[in-house]
């Protein structure tokens, strides 16, 4: 934890530095400027961690589930015998051109 703490403000170092020999903007190397730095990275980080744990969830939702589904969907087609009904573009555009 000591360890990370002192990456951290080392990091929060690198960016003043970046962000001035950039000339995003005129910082200087006080407590203040380094402390919101590091606060700033820490939030970053809790917001990547967060991030894709979601993302993790909203992949297996959205591409693996679908695909699941319609595999189930092709094998049940093939034993019932009844015909496989693809997405027809065409007749969701008239659908859409009549409002």
């Amino acid at each position: 934890m000591f360890m990370r703490l002192i990456l951290t403000i080392a990091l929060s170092f690198f960016v003043i530095y970046a962000i001035n020999f950039f000339d995003i903007a005129s910082l200087d190397y006080n407590i203040r400027t380094v402390a919101a730095t590091a606060v700033a990275i820490i939030v970053l980080r809790l917001l990547y961690s967060v991030f894709t744990r979601f993302m993790k969830v909203f992949l297996f939702v959205v591409i693996f589930l679908p695909i699941v589904g319609l595999i189930i969907y092709y094998i049940y087609s093939y034993v019932t015998g009844n015909p496989v009904e693809l997405f027809d573009i065409g007749s969701l555009m008239e659908r859409a051109q009549s409002f």
